[in-house]
């Protein structure tokens, strides 16, 4: 018997939430209708993309509940309920009704309860999805009950499981009330602990588990916390018991099991009425001549009803703004867009689908187009839908100015608030025109070259190949699952057979009891919290002479098989589009300091390359069809062919115009050997150098990794400069300029603010150094390769071939294809890689085929 999946809306807090995210809206009779649009958006939204079997409704009676008489200070001090809300509610619980949901609505219980107690009597029968924008319920999540919440004005949910959630907070769901007794909640006038923020709260509930266990422990607390502490005891505990929901209430199944019919008729007066146009729409209703007011808001004036006919008159620079709706990306599909004029008017679209898209497009054909997210547009109606050189993306613009800012804590607020994006798309498509004049007018002429041609172009490929995604064969990764977790079996058993004691392997503080107390193994060094026991004293034990060192190479073992396994294996499988059977993955272009993309939900630029597992699991990446094949093409050294052409070296430039082993001559070079005469062990320490300079190695670093003295490490670096001397003088003076400048800078112009930089590898002379020598590297490696893509798409589209750009991972770009087109699909990938620029040394790419990704 199939398991129900049902929808438990919040909906006083939803409502709420609507009420203060948009803009005041009104009737064609002047009643406010802000909060009724935004909540119908959300749960038609919500419906739409989750597909419940059951829809159940919850609203706050009227009168005070139990928590008001435990605690007469509860919610004291919130402002009145404004009446343009509460005639807005009145609304909204009739709409429900006559769309035949259960609404439950319990004098003297707040929705929050009834909730956590239809949760409960659900247990086992199905699962559930609560909707809702109290943080609170967060607490009832478990194995069948998810939580999503808004967390971008009415458009943008999160869903929250056991995973998720442990994730963002780092402990169980069941703890939530413990540590937001800590924290306090300013809402329902909680005060919480002075001096425990969230930060301190999450790691004490990560400790301790629970406010009895942490009392139990409060002597081992920092003297001023404790004290706190102590002297809120009571308080702090009764705080807890007003957070916690109770689910104890006698709800009746009749209640929430059916709510009627819908009544259609009721359903068109209403909106008639209200002037809404879009959700009778939506629900299959049919409304005439509604004046559609939906658009109207007193953001400005000369505000306009949707009609595109008009859109011919418009200025010539038009902002837009944007939501969808479906899993990013997909199935993630337009479902509203503000068009906006500078002087205030705009124009609210809600297509439909292709046709609506393609009148869309053809509508601002001519105009400029000032966006935020022109990927992620141009994925939502699955086409490229303006000429690139007439869009102006300010989330492009804002990361080239800042781009490790751009996605840091602080960025994001300050993207947030500069964005007005909670309040509503009128007022995020006005606010572009602002920041449009604001960031381009800080932008140099090699940030706008860089933007308009290498980033926005990089878009519309970057969106076509999250389309595209790759498949995977379930069945074979279901097969090395089953068989890691059989051999994570057997080496925990060897584990507590060796060690003669069975722990927990997944708690750092009892394999460190293990290790150092029980096995009496020395200890190699403590942490803040205990002993460590990371990967390098692990490896340091392994090699001890004693027979507990096998604790420690088993331990080895038993990590990077959970890695593997929790990792990879898993986060794959549960990636997997079932209608599709494929990742889509989302490449992110604006999140990284040195330009080079990143890849997450999936993340397959992460993917393990060495080893027996790596190959198991890349063998599950398959073709799209049973003629397909893989052509991967690797840009052969690019850094360092990047770091010969900047840095002017005779001896590197010549090596590599010869085609020559550049490690082979490395070694041969600073070791005084002929090239024939390099051993693979020199080859390896040439390799290490090349590198290693690159990221600012120093002798110490290189000692280490060399595993010899410092002195002769000292020594071999100044070989190095010595065959290189032009390298040395880049590597000395990158840092000097780049510190004068108060940026690194790229071949091609990309910037990294130093005092940005600072936030992600600290302010260290030291750190700051590495950046200053390796980020004008990496960046135009990165941007040779983002190049490549550019061409190899404009190829593949240009000859009309049945063959797509699939993955870049770092310098290798894939590609699928038929294996009758092979040769031809290879010659355009090698030709658009290693023409992608003109350096004062060749780039040379390496090709590969084959049936799955383990094969190239």
């Amino acid at each position: 018997m199939k398991e129900e999946r049902i929808l438990l809306v919040d909906g006083h807090a939803l409502a709420f939430r609507a009420f203060y995210a948009l803009p005041e809206l009104n009737a064609p009779d002047g009643m406010p209708t802000n909060a009724i649009l935004g909540f119908l958006n959300m749960l038609l939204k919500i419906i739409n993309d989750e597909n419940p079997d059951q829809v159940i409704v919850f609203f706050d009676a009227k009168g005070e509940t139990f928590r008001h008489e435990a605690y007469k200070e509860y919610k004291e001090g919130r402002p009145p309920t404004p009446e343009e809300f509460k005639s807005q509610l009145l609304l909204i619980k009739e709409i429900m009704k006559y769309l035949g949901y259960p609404v439950i609505e319990i004098e003297g219980v707040e929705a929050d309860d009834a909730i956590a107690s239809v949760v409960r009597i659900l247990e086992g029968k199905g699962s559930a999805l609560v909707l809702t924008a109290d943080k609170d319920m967060l607490q009832l999540i478990r194995a069948d009950v998810k939580v999503m919440r808004p967390i971008k004005g009415v458009s943008t949910f999160k869903v929250y499981d056991e995973k998720t959630f442990e994730e963002e907070f780092g402990f169980p769901p069941s703890s939530f009330p413990d540590y937001l007794s800590l924290i306090g909640d300013k809402v329902d006038n909680i005060p919480g602990i002075p001096g425990i923020g969230s930060k301190r709260a999450s790691a004490l509930i990560q400790q301790y588990g629970s406010l009895e266990n942490l009392y139990e422990h409060i002597n081992e607390l920092p003297q001023k916390i404790a004290s706190s502490l102590k002297d809120k005891k009571d308080e702090l505990f009764q705080w807890r018991e007003l957070i916690r929901l109770r689910d104890t209430l006698c709800i009746s199944p009749d209640e929430f099991k059916g709510g009627g019919e819908r009544n259609n008729e009721a359903l068109i007066g209403i909106f008639q009425r209200l002037g809404f146009k879009q959700i009778p729409e939506r629900l299959g209703l049919r409304v005439k001549d509604v004046d559609s007011r939906e658009t109207r808001s007193k953001a400005g004036e000369g505000e306009k009803t949707p009609n595109t006919e008009e859109s011919q008159d418009w200025s010539k620079i038009v902002a837009l703004a944007f939501e969808g709706r479906g899993r990013y990306p997909q199935s993630f599909a337009l479902s509203r867009c503000v068009l906006a004029e500078r002087e205030g008017s705009f124009y609210l679209l809600e297509p439909k689908g292709d046709d609506d898209y393609d009148a869309l497009v053809e509508k601002l054909r001519e105009k400029e187009i000032l966006i935020w997210g022109f990927k992620e547009f141009t994925t939502s109606i699955k086409k490229a839908p303006f000429e690139k050189d007439k869009v102006w993306d300010g989330k492009i613009a804002y990361y080239l100015l800042h781009p490790d800012k751009s996605s840091s804590k602080e960025g994001l607020a300050e993207i947030k608030k500069m964005l007005k994006s909670e309040e509503g798309l009128d007022k995020e498509a006005l606010s572009l025109f602002d920041l449009y004049g604001k960031i381009s007018s800080e932008m140099d002429e090699a940030l706008h070259g860089l933007m308009y041609r290498i980033d926005i172009p990089l878009s519309v490929v970057l969106s076509r190949m999250e389309r595209k995604g790759i498949r995977l064969d379930l069945d074979h990764l279901w097969k090395v699952k089953q068989e890691l977790e059989r051999t994570l079996d057997d080496v925990k058993a060897s584990i507590d057979m060796a060690a003669g004691y069975k722990v927990n392997l997944n708690s750092p503080k009892q394999v460190g009891w293990l290790l150092f107390d029980h096995l009496g193994l020395p200890v190699i060094k403590k942490t803040k919290t205990g002993y460590s026991t990371d990967v390098t004293v692990l490896e340091e034990l392994s090699r001890l002479d004693r027979p507990e060192a096998l604790v420690a190479k088993l331990l080895l073992d038993h990590r990077e098989l959970t890695k593997m396994l929790t990792g990879f294996v898993q986060p794959l499988i549960d990636a997997i589009d079932p209608k599709t059977g494929k990742v889509h993955t989302t490449f992110e272009h604006t999140s990284t300091g040195t330009g080079r993309l990143s890849s997450r939900d999936p993340n397959l630029q992460n993917l393990p390359a060495y080893g027996d597992w790596a190959m198991k699991l890349k063998e599950a990446f398959v073709p799209d069809r049973r003629d397909g094949i893989f052509i991967a093409a690797d840009y052969s050294q690019i850094e360092l062919r990047v770091l010969a052409h900047i840095s002017g070296d005779k001896k590197l430039c010549e090596a590599f115009e010869r085609g020559r082993d550049i490690h082979a001559e490395t070694a041969a070079w600073i070791f005084g050997v002929d090239t024939e005469k390099v051993s693979p062990e020199l080859r390896r320490m040439a390799k290490m150098i090349n590198f290693g300079l690159l990221y600012g190695m120093t002798p110490y670093g290189l000692a280490s990794r060399l595993n010899i003295g410092r002195e002769e490490a000292k020594t071999i670096i100044d070989r190095y400069f010595s065959a290189f001397p032009k390298v040395g003088d880049y590597i000395e003076k990158s840092y000097e300029e780049a510190r004068k400048r108060g940026y690194t800078l790229s071949l091609f112009g990309r910037r990294r603010p130093l005092n940005e930089v600072t936030t992600v590898v600290g302010n260290s002379t030291a750190a700051l150094k590495r950046v200053a020598i390796n980020t004008p590297i990496q960046s135009t490696a990165a941007d040779i390769t983002k190049i490549a893509m550019i061409r190899l798409d404009e190829a593949l589209q240009r000859e009309n071939i049945d063959a797509a750009l699939i993955l870049q991972i770092h310098d290798s770009l894939i590609c699928e294809c038929s294996a009758k087109d092979e040769e031809v699909v290879s010659g355009i990938l090698k030709e658009s890689m290693e023409s992608a620029v003109e350096l004062s040394v060749p780039l040379e790419v390496n090709l590969k085929s084959g049936r799955t990704l383990a094969e190239v």
